[in-house]
């Protein structure tokens, strides 16, 4: 096994690659950075859709509402059949894969894997996960087979552990710092001479939109010209535009951008507004708002305090609080200095998040994992097991 130079990383996505956003938006964003460091990474998973830039569709893809959100995964029994055709073809020497207990394409990758094995955990569920207690005798040898832990906050790791005790190391979601930070195209959505408070994310009921939509109905009756801005797309959108037409608020629902116009929308924002209602393991909304500058409203949340509260880095609400919302938001808008001074510490703070950090922990756990308990002698019992499970 090689302990030094290029490494040979393959990625295993637990969610519809076809769709773009979330973890799939993390996945794409550590490929680049390892690959930045001369690794040579593949990302594969399940998919709804053609993939391009390499990445490998291991089968076709389902989509169903769980916990109020949309999810897109792999239940194609056939995928075993792919998953060992991929693996004969590429030899890796780690295999990062997210949410690893989503079936089924990862439970085939983790049953036919012979490369050591890191998975990261991103869920957080305020009242447990459903899944881990019900189906624990499934799952326990599956996480048998993972030789490193990580989860990307306390939250995430306080979600699985009860339920698979163990080691499970903190790293955090990944950002390019760069990429929100320089100068970007205004869009047209939002014109210079108007103010905007800005939401980035899915549009369903764990949002907490429906709280930012009042109070920008309140911040607005007080005065402010403030027009609310809202990117993204789900299932609540029709839903929330009816609300602010009831409102009478100055509100545009833009839908889904491209990547490459997101930071443009950052960089016109006046205030972003994450009013999260639970559920969040970290928030990468928040890093991209950081990283841009811009003064954020937060609810505090699990995955939202532990990156924000007590560093002076954001104001923080309460859950479904939209007066509390109102109230930050408006104090934002009539007093420029201290918003100023809030984006500033945010984007001092931001840089120890930046893929090049996160990146270099990871290679750091790879060369770690590949080590004399992964040498030629355990790898030969890892391919032997490999072959029994397949002749079974």
């Amino acid at each position: 096994m090689r302990l030094t130079g290029p490494l040979r990383i393959g990625v295993c996505a637990p969610y519809d690659l076809g769709r773009h956003g979330g973890v799939n938006s993390h996945i794409r964003a550590q490929a680049a950075a390892l690959r930045r460091l001369g690794h040579e990474v593949s990302v594969f998973g399940a998919s709804s859709a053609p993939l391009s830039d390499g990445e490998v569709s291991l089968g076709p893809c389902i989509s169903l509402v769980i916990g109020n959100t949309e999810t897109g995964f792999g239940v194609d029994p056939r995928s075993w059949r792919r998953v060992r055709k991929f693996f004969r073809e590429r030899q890796f020497d780690v295999i990062h894969m997210h949410e690893p207990l989503m079936p089924l394409v990862p439970w085939f990758v983790l049953w036919q894997c012979t490369a050591p094995i890191v998975a990261t955990f991103h869920t957080h569920r305020e009242r447990g996960h459903r899944w881990y207690p019900r189906y624990r005798r499934i799952f326990e040898p599956f996480m048998r087979r993972v030789r490193v832990r990580l989860a990307v906050s306390d939250a995430a790791r306080r979600t699985v552990l009860p339920h698979f005790p163990g080691d499970y190391e903190i790293v955090p979601n990944g950002i390019d710092v760069n990429r929100f930070a320089r100068p970007a195209t205004r869009p047209p959505d939002m014109q210079p001479n108007q103010r905007h408070v800005l939401y980035v994310g899915r549009l369903e009921p764990r949002k907490g939109v429906e709280h930012l939509v009042h109070a920008m109905a309140a911040v607005q009756r007080a005065g402010s010209s403030a027009r609310l801005v809202v990117v993204g797309d789900g299932p609540d959108r029709e839903g929330l535009e009816a609300a602010a037409r009831r409102s009478g608020i100055a509100a545009t629902f833009v839908g889904r951008v491209p990547d490459d116009a997101l930071p443009g929308y950052y960089r016109a924002a006046d205030v972003v507004c994450a009013p999260a209602l639970g559920d969040e393991s970290f928030g990468l909304v928040l890093l991209e708002a950081m990283a841009a500058a811009r003064p954020i409203v937060a609810t505090r949340i699990a995955g939202y305090s532990e990156l924000l509260e007590g560093r002076g880095l954001a104001r923080l609400v309460d859950a479904g609080d939209a007066t509390g919302l109102a109230r930050e938001i408006g104090s934002l808008l009539d007093d420029p200095g201290q918003a100023r001074a809030l984006g500033d510490r945010a984007a001092a703070r931001v840089w120890e998040y930046d893929w090049s950090a996160i990146a270099g922990r990871l290679d750091e756990i790879y060369r770690g994992v590949i080590g004399p308990a992964a040498g030629p002698s355990g790898l030969r019992d890892q391919l032997r097991l490999n072959e029994l499970t397949v002749e079974t």
